[in-house]
């Protein structure tokens, strides 16, 4: 029988809240393992090792719930190594921590998302969880934090949906969150065209004058995901002039839409303007 030493990555999930790490929580850890030669070996031919996740909620608990005990018992290391094996002694076996101390507060989770859709295929919102975090520390750098973001999403030529986890940026060393990473849901979909017409109106409104609009509807060609736009959300869209910007030689005005859902693509408007008569009352 022969103890290697040997080094594994690992991330852990589910850190205490209220609490604060003494010291840095691990990216690595270190084992000496005793076994054959042979199945040392067949251990080696796995590095490198793939990611050890640690979940606190199924760790060994000491001195009223502040030291957490690492030991070969809770963890899965076969996941690893793809053997049972003897796990002689893991450096850090404990995580220390301490009661957090200070101002606390709630703060939402965003995600920097770079994304290309395959053509054709368009995404909706992220759904972030946790979508708030509790920030724990000094008063002074809290206040300065409105939210919380992950690592960038960066993703090209997409055309399914998209679950992953991202790690959370800490704001500051000092501040403490409760937790360390966030899961990302992003549903991907096919878009569908689709054409409605709108009525016109002018931004302006005045006793003094009536305008005439010719046409007096627009039809506005949109792309959506498939599935995600409700037929009442054409209520959302509002076609307009702005009759102080009339062209004087066309006597004609752009048309704009003033507001629209957030989930559509605008693709066309026809026609781009309509001509306009002003009467006096």
């Amino acid at each position: 029988m022969y103890t290697y030493n040997l080094k594994i990555p690992v991330t852990f999930k589910n850190q205490p809240q209220n609490k604060k790490p003494l010291f840095q929580i691990p990216d690595h850890l270190s084992l000496d393992v005793k076994a054959s030669g042979l199945k040392l070996v067949l251990i080696l031919l796995n590095r490198p090792f793939k990611q050890l996740d640690i979940d606190f909620n199924t760790l060994k608990s000491v001195n009223r719930d502040q030291n957490y005990v690492l030991s070969s018992s809770h963890l899965n290391f076969k996941s690893i190594f793809n053997f049972e094996t003897q796990v002689k002694h893991i450096s850090p076996d404990t995580l220390y921590f301490s009661e957090k101390n200070g101002y606390q507060k709630n703060v939402p989770v965003k995600v920097p998302l770079y994304i290309k859709c395959q053509e054709g295929f368009g995404y909706k919102k992220p759904v972030i969880n946790p979508a708030f975090v509790t920030l724990w520390g000094d008063s002074t750098l809290i206040s300065r934090i409105d939210t919380i973001y992950t690592q960038a999403l960066t993703l090209s030529n997409l055309n399914k949906n998209i679950n992953t986890q991202l790690e959370l940026l800490k704001a500051n060393p000092q501040v403490y969150t409760s937790s360390s990473d966030a899961n990302i849901f992003i549903a991907v979909a096919k878009l569908v065209e689709q054409t409605i017409n709108l009525p016109v109106t002018d931004i302006h409104t005045s006793f003094q004058q009536r305008i005439n609009i010719f046409p007096s509807s627009v039809k506005v060609k949109f792309t959506a995901i498939q599935n995600s736009f409700n037929p009442e959300d054409t209520s959302l869209f509002r076609a307009m002039i702005d009759s102080e910007k009339i062209n004087t030689q066309s006597k004609k005005c752009p048309v704009f839409l003033s507001t629209y859902p957030g989930n559509v693509t605008i693709m066309s408007i026809e026609p781009q303007e309509v001509e306009i008569l002003v009467f006096k009352k």
